[in-house]
């Protein structure tokens, strides 16, 4: 008598296991007995018995199910065997003797009622499966008076009803789909499965969908070898492929199957991307939708398969080399295949998802157009996001200018003759990525533009934007250039120049010194380009912008914004801020260039501030100009209107060169 810990077995089965697994290996075994037996005329009915209830509006719950079939029965040698853990009676077909374990992990109770023949005589035999120590329990054997084989398992009480489909449409596709490599073998004549419910008012035979073109449509077998990259190993494969029509939401997937069952399933879109959306057929004059299944068979899967034949023991992929074929070198062959017997299909959808793809290039991110060509469309989605699209063109641009790193890094390594025409091929493929950053750039200055020309207009109530709004455009409020890269801020709207400049303080405190106070709305450090490191000297060239509302038109005294830049350059000179590090004062006297710069619109008392302050009104009359002697610097007022057009037109040879505009 057995004795092993069954809860514990069933405890342990950690592999992705489902409530389909143990009716699946219930019908396997059926099918077995019914081929050990020799019958041509075998039978199977997997009755599904309810939960009662009251309730006429809704389907109930599945509560238990019966196999019946009427192969050789549980004699005493089979009953023995199956009472032996690994038994390996069936060894020779995949059997595992473990498959038993399952039925107890989703039915609480699990029972066999089995006539057989032995010497001429047939016998009932009854038993239960244990829970305990012992597989059988409750066994008993008496003479039976029928003429024929039976055997009856009933998987009662289903521990999770909620788990297992209700609808006997759904359960009979879900159980085809894992039983159809039995239904495809050409050497074996699958026995009659019919899926019934208990009161007999609906059934489906499984056997019947193979025969009806408008269900499951056997399209064509092919054959390969996958040859080992480590060793001479080579294992034939074959894959049949099928239509099947459906009224869900399915995918097409590649089954890798072990002894006519399904193990593993994988969509088959991960390795066509094309493959994510469903096909139809017109079948008169009726759109039908169908998915495509690859089932892939071989004696390397037949020999790996796991006791729980929902996985293999060899490697999901092939990273550690441990096995001489991974799972994701089978379904990649597979799915070859597959590419190839419905390649005008995949070729309309990829040149679909190209346009997809020329179109977002076209309309949005035109520098990516020296990489479009060679994008690799099997790593793109089928129905590509924007994001993703741009995430794949990018990996391209850092593999391209890698490449480009490493060849320039190789070429000046080497001494050979053809240096001069090397060194070209170098460069042309430099300066396109080149091409493509400043493309990048301007078509970002493009939009910053149409952006600044929104916030200047009015809103829906007749107000206008408040200044920080164009201040943070230009330049992030409250930050600095330590913490503000170069593609964060637009201060080229205001001058080019300032682009690269040392140090930027954007309504910001530059100092801890509690006698500073009130900060100007941006202020730049500048260095000179000759004999300077960015040191805090004298010569350092100092800019201060000051911001107001856009199409403010009522004014104070004490809003005279010249004056507001000179307290702030007054307080600069009188030592009141320190250096970002706080190391020393800024250095900054009455011999330091200062340039400061007002941007506001031309309201009537900007005007008279302007004039009082002798400034020369600009030849377009959109802002003044001069320098102040008695505060020692540039002062320059601009309108927001002459900012926008003056920006719009340094940068107008680049977007005509781009086809901007």
């Amino acid at each position: 008598m057995s004795k092993i810990n069954i809860i514990g077995i069933i405890n342990n089965i950690r592999r992705p296991t489902t409530v389909y697994t143990p009716i699946i290996e219930a019908i396997v075994n059926s099918i077995e007995a019914i081929e050990m037996a020799n019958r041509n005329d075998g039978e199977i009915d997997v009755i599904l018995k309810r939960e009662n209830t009251f309730d006429f509006d809704e389907l109930p719950d599945i509560k238990s199910i019966e196999i019946k079939d009427n192969g050789i029965g549980f004699n005493q040698k089979h009953r023995d065997s199956f009472d032996t853990f690994y038994s390996a009676e069936k060894r020779n077909i995949g059997g595992k003797g473990f498959g038993r374990f399952m039925f107890l992990k989703y039915f609480n109770n699990v029972r066999v009622e089995s006539i057989f023949s032995e010497e001429n005589e047939f016998y009932l035999r009854k038993f239960d499966f244990g829970k305990q120590y012992d597989i059988i329990i409750n066994e008993k054997v008496e003479k039976a008076n029928n003429k024929d084989s039976e055997t009856r398992i009933f998987l009662n009480d289903l521990i999770d009803t909620k788990q297992l489909d209700k609808g006997i449409d759904t359960i009979s596709r879900k159980l085809l789909e894992k039983l159809l490599p039995f239904f495809i073998n050409d050497s074996f004549i699958c026995p009659k499965i019919t899926i019934k419910e208990e009161d007999n008012g609906n059934q489906i035979i499984l056997n019947e969908y193979l025969k009806q073109d408008n269900e499951i449509r056997l399209i064509s077998t092919q054959k390969f070898t996958l040859e080992s990259s480590h060793s001479n190993r080579k294992e034939p494969f074959e894959v049949k492929l099928f239509k099947i029509y459906y009224t869900g939401n399915q995918k097409s997937k590649i089954s890798l199957t072990a002894h006519n069952r399904e193990v593993t399933e994988t969509s088959l879109h991960n390795y066509i991307p094309e493959f994510e959306d469903d096909f139809f057929d017109e079948i008169n004059n009726v759109r039908r939708n169908y998915i495509i299944k690859a089932y892939t068979l071989g004696k390397y899967l037949n020999e790996s398969v796991s006791l729980e034949r929902v996985t293999f023991n060899f490697e999901k992929d092939n990273t550690s080399q441990l096995y001489e074929f991974s799972q994701v070198d089978i379904e990649k062959q597979t799915a070859e295949i597959v590419k190839e017997a419905f390649s005008e299909d995949v070729k309309v959808r990829s040149d679909k998802k190209r346009g997809t793809i020329n179109e977002y290039v076209n309309n949005q991110a035109p520098w990516h157009k020296p990489y479009i060509d060679d994008l690799d469309l099997s790593k793109i989605p089928f129905h590509p996001t924007n994001e993703k699209i741009e995430i794949e063109l990018q990996k391209l641009k850092y593999q391209r200018e890698t490449e480009t790193r490493n060849q320039i890094q190789q070429l000046f390594q080497s001494e050979n003759d053809d240096f001069e025409v090397k060194f070209a091929q170098v460069i042309s493929k430099l300066t396109g990525i080149g091409k493509s950053d400043l493309a990048h750039y301007v078509c970002n200055r493009k939009v910053v533009l149409e952006l600044f020309q929104e916030l200047l207009k009015r809103l829906e109530d007749g107000s206008s934007q408040l200044e920080k709004e164009i201040h943070n455009l230009i330049f992030p409020m409250g930050k600095d250039s330590k913490n503000t890269i170069y593609e964060d801020h637009n201060l080229w709207l205001l001058d080019e120049r300032l682009v690269f400049s040392e140090y930027i303080a954007s309504d910001k405190k530059i100092s801890n010194n509690k006698d500073a106070f009130g900060e100007p709305d941006l202020l730049i450090f500048d260095i000179k380009r000759s004999f300077r490191n960015g040191d805090n000297e004298f010569s350092n060239p100092l800019t201060i912008f000051e911001f107001k509302r856009p199409k403010r038109e009522t004014y104070g005294e004490e809003d005279n914004p010249i004056l507001q830049v000179s307290k702030y350059l007054d307080k600069i000179r009188a030592g009141k801020y320190e250096t970002p590090e706080g190391l020393e004062k800024i250095k900054v006297n009455e011999n330091t260039p200062v340039y400061s710069y007002i941007i506001c619109d031309l309201a009537t008392k900007i005007r008279e501030f302007a004039r009082s302050a002798q400034l020369t009104v600009s030849p377009d009359d959109e802002g003044y100009f001069g320098f102040h002697s008695g505060y020692k610097m540039y002062v320059e007022i601009i309108s927001y209107k002459k900012l926008l057009k003056d920006a719009n037109l340094r940068n107008k040879i680049f977007f005509k060169k781009l086809n901007l505009e």
